[in-house]
């Protein structure tokens, strides 16, 4: 166990200061979100606009409700044959 010094106790009494494991734990349960909703197939407008931005800076991305309608038309749109 190492000793207490005076920066790791004041770290521990700001109130500003996030705790360290609920930033990771935040962050992991983000991440799980993320996984989650890829595996299931769901649309992830977080996602788009951060690549939107990054591709296309100079071209207003869609809004939230036409990226939704958008993701659901090309995913079902496509023809084949269909079990269910």
């Amino acid at each position: 166990m190492q000793p207490h010094t005076k920066e790791s106790v004041s770290a521990l009494a700001d109130p500003e200061q996030p705790a360290a494991g609920a930033k990771t734990w935040l962050q992991r349960l983000a991440r799980f979100n993320q996984a989650l909703r890829r595996i299931i197939g769901a649309p992830d407008y977080a996602a788009y606009l951060a690549r939107h931005r990054h591709i296309h800076p100079d071209v207003p991305p869609m809004s939230e409700k036409e990226f939704f309608r958008f993701a659901i038309d090309r995913r079902y749109a496509k023809a084949g044959p269909r079990c269910c």
